[in-house]
């Protein structure tokens, strides 16, 4: 009999914002798969380090390089790896830092492992987006409001993703952080972007505004923008417009 995979999402980074439910799943699979890149980062086994007792690891490599055949063979490579381990009776849970259905490489995994017949379960985790928010003591939507989720490395369509109506979250920031909130200052928003830096992690620093970080060294993948739309929930004095007649 195979064994079943399992996608957990780890959280956002504090290892008390692990689910009862992806601790439960840890237990009970004996290989634990452990994304690495070629930067030898590990955020998500730092997480879980506590309940790893007795597990076998392995350790899956990707690579963030441009050339799209070079990260569609790592994925393949890491999903051949689980399947020896399936094909044994084995259950394996790989670990995802946030959840593993938000700009995640498990689905990637998830995708071919089950094309080929093996069963397969995700299991959620808190987004870092949404800590970010919590950490920030903002609303990521009220009311009516929309939310668009923007990685930041989009290139031509950014702009088209910035003047869309509604709240936005810039994530997976990097080089091009620093450029979005430029066009978001010149759109008037500096004001209303807040950003978190390593969200519930170690080093962890929050920003009321573009202006205050920009004062700021801290940059990196793990900063998320929080961008507020003026709208019918918006406060003014205290009173909200949609409680005005």
């Amino acid at each position: 009999m195979y064994g079943k995979l399992y996608g957990i999402g780890t959280g956002p980074g504090d290892p008390e914002l692990l689910t009862v439910k992806a601790i439960k799943t840890i237990q009970k699979c004996a290989v634990i798969a452990v994304p690495k890149t070629v930067k030898g980062e590990r955020t998500a086994f730092s997480i879980i380090d506590n309940y790893l007792d007795g597990k076998e690891l392995l350790e899956c490599r990707f690579t963030m390089d441009k050339d799209k055949s070079k990260r569609m063979e790592a994925r393949s490579l890491a999903a051949a790896d689980i399947i020896k381990s399936l094909e044994k009776g084995k259950n394996v849970g790989f670990v995802t830092l946030g959840d593993p259905t938000t700009y995640s490489t498990y689905m990637y995994v998830h995708d071919i492992i089950v094309s080929k017949g093996f069963d397969a379960e995700i299991i959620p985790g808190i987004t870092s987006y949404s800590a970010a928010a919590a950490a920030l003591g903002v609303a990521l939507c009220e009311g009516g409001e929309t939310l668009t989720v923007i990685p930041a490395g989009q290139g031509n369509s950014i702009d088209e993703l910035l003047e869309r109506h509604g709240n936005k979250v810039i994530m997976k920031s990097n080089n091009n952080l620093n450029i979005i909130l430029k066009k978001l200052k010149n759109r008037g928003y500096g004001n209303r972007t807040k950003i978190a830096y390593r969200a519930t992690m170690d080093g962890q620093r929050l920003f009321k505004s573009i202006e205050e970080y920009e004062k700021s060294p801290e940059t990196g993948y793990f900063t998320i923008a929080i961008v507020k739309e003026p709208g019918l929930t918006d406060v003014s004095d205290g009173i909200k417009e949609s409680e005005v007649l």
